[in-house]
């Protein structure tokens, strides 16, 4: 296969296609069949690096946002898919893969252990590089970091190793980590100053062939930026602070550096081509290509910053105290920014025709993309075993105390309120426990709280104990009504709340788990006919929580999200 022909392929695999879009590659691909000159330089080296960071355990996002991110299942599918039977690609991580930031609760320490385990094990079934070594994966203490990670600096130990070198699509790339220095302090390891160890392990690992070389970094942006330009390194992978990743590789002396999104939110995929023979020589330049996500992101850009532009202009333009030498300036940057959109927008991203090259780009890991079945299977496994951890330790909420409210449950509301009973059960809040039991999250530490009524208060609910206050219930807004019950609703005044005031709303409807949600629509349905009637009138027609959250679906569904 010809230098063309090969990298139309890779461009075309770097995502699943459309049927539609199948059909104009195999055009594309017969007309180059019948158009390409034949070359006689070796065929290029295709290789895929996918990475991640700031994993922190978390193995599935929360599914009550319309767009939720993340899913080790479909990191997986993806990482496979792409390797193929010719092992054409590599996973990286840049180290905190294991545990959630911060200490480890002991009611929360045997999920959390399961997690890291299930997480080593499955990691070490894909084509895996290995990881580096972060604060949080020694949430456990040494004893349980688990796989063994990548870091040149760190005093020899069983759970550590300096690099490894992995064959990949024909290339032999090598992967070292670093370790943080006060990290390895706190944790009672001895580390050296990761620079000088790093650029001599990068010397050895080209010594022993590896034409790649890839740095892992569990650091600030500003050392690992430090080590990108020493090191000698071709890639740094930034594994702190990650936030939602760095949409671009950022070019440092000869090297790049990269970021995923936390939390398998966005995984980075590196699609690197090599065109001179094995092996390539560290000199080699090696140029980054953009490439068509790439340049649909700078569209995006330029389209943010022309907004923004135009209606600073038209407000200039109508003061008269403007400089009109910087307003003209301006003008010139809008008309160059026009000039760059039209050249984007209608020119076709092509490979370079000469040297050696790479692409990045951070794929949001959304519902539309292909779970791995046997790792689907295998996390339903994992739900049921965390469940049983849980539940093993589970303790009661705390005890009913003498002349304090506590909760009652539903059942003894609807006797006397079966009107606002009605209009509850046409919510969401009525089936909220049931959205749990069918994704087998039930015992899950993390989602309870906001699918039960009264979760950890006095007299309420708690994780296995939470018959008769499953769903989010009338006592959640209303406060607990044990003695609005028991004074047969003759007491004055009245012993719960009437109002609920948003900041009751938001310990669940928060950006994380709701992210649709704003105060009045959602008001106005929950309220209506036997409850809070003059509070839907008052606040009137508008916009509601349904409307929004089809709207939400309609935009995640179209990738806008």
């Amino acid at each position: 296969m010809s230098d063309r022909m090969w990298e139309f392929h890779a461009l075309m695999t770097q995502h699943r296609p459309a049927p539609l879009a199948v059909l104009h590659a195999s055009a594309a691909l017969a007309l180059l069949l019948t158009t390409a000159p034949a070359i006689a330089s070796p065929r290029p080296r295709h290789a895929v690096i996918f990475y991640t960071g700031e994993t922190h355990g978390v193995l599935e996002p929360c599914g009550c946002t319309s767009a939720p991110l993340g899913d080790f299942a479909r990191v997986t599918a993806l990482v496979r898919a792409a390797a193929g039977k010719h092992h054409d690609a590599l996973l990286v991580d840049a180290g905190n893969l294991s545990y959630p930031p911060g200490a480890l609760s002991p009611r929360k320490e045997a999920a959390a252990k399961l997690r890291a385990t299930f997480l080593a094990r499955e990691t070490g079934r894909l084509p895996f590089g290995g990881s580096a070594l972060g604060e949080c994966d020694l949430a456990a203490g040494p004893d349980h970091v688990t796989p063994k990670r990548l870091a040149v600096n760190a005093e020899p130990a069983a759970f550590v190793e300096p690099s490894r070198i992995v064959d990949t699509g024909g290339i032999k790339i090598g992967v070292l980590g670093i370790v943080d220095q006060q990290v390895a302090r706190q944790a009672g390891l001895k580390a050296s100053d990761p620079g000088p160890a790093a650029a001599q392990e990068v010397t050895r690992l080209r010594g022993k062939g590896a034409e790649i070389v890839v740095l892992l970094a569990p650091v600030e942006r500003p050392l690992a930026r430090t080590l990108a330009r020493n090191s000698g390194a071709d890639i740094v992978v930034v594994g702190k602070n990650l936030g939602k990743g760095m949409a671009r590789a950022e070019r440092v002396g000869k090297a790049f550096l990269v970021a995923a999104g936390d939390e398998l939110q966005y995984v980075g995929r590196l699609d690197i081509v090599l065109r001179e023979p094995a092996p390539r020589s560290a000199n080699d330049a090696l140029d980054d290509a953009g490439g068509p996500e790439q340049a649909k992101e700078r569209l995006r850009e330029i389209d943010r910053d022309l907004t923004r532009l135009t209606a600073d202009l038209a407000r200039w333009e109508k003061d008269p105290s403007s400089d009109a030498a910087f307003v003209a300036g301006k003008q010139r940057k809008r008309e160059a920014l026009v000039t760059e959109r039209a050249k984007l927008a209608t020119r076709k991203w092509q490979p370079p025709t000469r040297g050696s090259y790479l692409t990045n780009v951070l794929i949001p890991v959304r519902r539309s993309l292909p779970r791995d079945r046997a790792l689907k299977a295998s996390l339903r496994r994992l739900d049921r075993a965390i469940g049983a951890a849980n539940l093993a330790q589970a303790e009661p909420p705390p005890a009913p105390e003498p002349g304090r409210a506590f909760y009652v449950g539903t059942a003894k509301c609807t006797s006397c309120h079966k009107a606002a009973d009605r209009q509850w059960r046409r919510t969401p809040h009525a089936h909220a426990w049931k959205t749990l039991v069918k994704v087998g999250k039930q015992h899950d530490d993390d989602c309870v709280s906001c699918h039960v009524t009264g979760y950890g208060e006095v007299g309420g609910s708690s994780l296995g104990h939470t018959r008769g206050l499953r769903d989010v219930q009338c006592e959640v807004c209303h406060e607990p009504n044990s003695i609005h019950v028991e004074k047969r609703g003759k007491e004055s005044p009245y012993a719960g709340s009437l109002g609920t005031p948003e900041k009751v709303c938001v310990r669940c409807h928060n950006e994380k788990h709701s992210d649709t949600f704003q105060y009045e629509p959602y008001l106005r349905d929950a309220l209506g006919p036997g409850h809070g009637e003059l509070l839907l009138d008052k606040i009137g027609p508008g916009t509601t929580a349904r409307q929004l959250r089809r709207a939400a679906a309609k935009a995640a569904a179209q990738g806008k999200h």
